[in-house]
């Protein structure tokens, strides 16, 4: 919240934030001076899951072009994200465009082999600083009508992120990743977090069919 205000003041995008968290652990309880800067807070039961959340923030919006970044991305001075936007809107071969997450979450590629799907580090085309690929992080730009069409599955409250990037290759999303942009990554598990991935990803590989996922 205070990366954007800094970086971009009233030209900053609206801010659309949902908490499904504890009611202890609410953002607007603990850090109330944030919440005070954001255009709309969502709060709902706890524990709907991220692609849940997700898209009940796509569904709430209506501009043509959305900004989608988890909550412990920073915006930074690498970020650019006018640019980031202004890039995508410019191309129409691009329907996704992501930043680097601490330059560590680079393009990726996804293929199945067998029953293992595999994600290695890769692209299919690039142009000056963009790479076309078919998986990014969650610091992206897109168009809205692309991501509703694909939406996330609310039956996975995690291990949604690749199962997203899968469906959007089948339906064939032209994603790409700008090099030249970033958004800091500091991650951050709450008081109490509890991760279940294991559960989330037998049932995301069932759902493809897959026995197991290899990042490599």
């Amino acid at each position: 919240m205070r990366s954007i205000h800094q970086h971009y003041g009233n030209e900053r995008p609206t801010i659309h934030i949902l908490d499904d968290g504890k009611p202890e652990l609410r953002f607007s309880v603990n850090c109330p001076d944030e919440a005070a800067m954001v255009d709309r807070l969502i709060e709902t039961e706890y524990d709907i899951g991220l692609s849940a959340g997700r898209n009940r923030l796509l569904d709430l919006g209506n501009s043509p072009i959305v900004v989608f970044a988890d909550d412990d991305h920073l915006v930074t001075e690498r970020t650019r994200l006018p640019e980031l936007v202004g890039k995508l809107d410019q191309r129409h071969d691009i329907d996704l465009l992501a930043g680097l997450s601490n330059h560590q979450e680079r393009p990726k590629m996804m293929r199945v082999q067998r029953k293992t799907l595999r994600i290695p580090h890769g692209h299919y085309m690039k142009h000056g600083s963009i790479r076309w690929c078919h998986y990014v992080g969650n610091c992206f730009v897109a168009y809205r009508d692309i991501l509703q069409a694909i939406r996330w599955d609310e039956s996975l409250k995690v291990e949604e992120h690749w199962d997203f990037f899968w469906r959007c290759k089948i339906a064939g999303v032209n994603v790409a990743c700008d090099i030249a942009h970033s958004f800091k990554h500091e991650h951050v598990d709450p008081p109490g977090y509890q991760r279940r991935r294991p559960e989330f990803q037998r049932a995301a590989l069932r759902k493809h069919g897959l026995e197991r996922v290899i990042w490599r």
